[in-house]
């Protein structure tokens, strides 16, 4: 069976280099971020650029994209390598990424707009259709990415911006590694939850709500994987 994090999605003509290359960074980010692309996998300049049908130059890019994630370090003599999961750090960041989500309200709030709500709505839409495949964790993660590009999008300091999604894909997969041990009910109630109560302070153009929401679920995900990592 392919992943979701293996599809790739049609190529338009009218596809810029920046669109290509924001396509190809998401894509490879995804499988890493589902283990698709497990630690040490070593990436290939070549058969990747013959799977998207492009030369070696734009995949080279996107490396040092990754790269600048944490997601990959670029070795000579080695190639591309998908970095280990780092558990050290996880809490620490977490902490920073409580207080980045609270700042999205102070630092340039920007207007939501109607495309906003599409696609918030959107996300809710998927997340409720998922109700009844148990086990979609691939799914479910998928709609963590797109949530996090979302408020992303709501982000107007641009510094903030860079730096919550940093911070995001460099704990992603440690979030996903333990993802199933929450329990398909749990997982997907909590998704949903977190998305509702973001779409709802969206609909009242409350930046500051969006953060305060997104700050607190990422409490209720540490204190749950604080307890997976505290059982023997």
């Amino acid at each position: 069976m392919v992943k979701l994090a293996d599809k790739i999605p049609t190529v338009s003509e009218d596809e810029t280099g920046a669109e290509r290359f924001d396509r190809i960074y998401c894509q490879l980010r995804d499988r890493i971020c589902l283990l698709t692309y497990p630690p040490g996998t070593v990436l290939s300049e070549g058969a990747l650029a013959k799977e998207f049908g492009i030369s070696r130059t734009p995949i080279r890019r996107v490396f040092h994209r990754l790269e600048f994630m944490g997601l990959v370090t670029i070795k000579n003599g080695v190639g591309t390598m998908v970095t280990d999961i780092d558990l050290q750090t996880f809490k620490q960041i977490y902490d920073l990424r409580k207080r980045l989500a609270e700042m999205m309200g102070e630092l340039s709030p920007i207007e939501i707009t109607p495309d906003h709500i599409a696609t918030i709505d959107d996300l809710v839409k998927r997340t409720r259709d998922l109700a009844d495949k148990t086990g979609a964790f691939d799914e479910l993660a998928l709609i963590a990415n797109d949530l996090q590009q979302l408020l992303s999008d709501l982000t107007g300091n641009a510094p903030l911006c860079e730096i919550t999604e940093l911070m995001y894909y460099r704990v992603a997969r440690i979030w996903y590694t333990f993802l199933p041990q929450f329990g398909w009910d749990r997982a997907h109630a909590g998704q949903l939850n977190e998305l509702e109560e973001i779409r709802a302070a969206m609909v009242d153009n409350d930046i500051r709500s969006v953060g305060h929401y997104r700050s607190i679920d990422l409490q209720r995900m540490l204190t749950l994987l604080g307890r997976l990592l505290a059982e023997p």
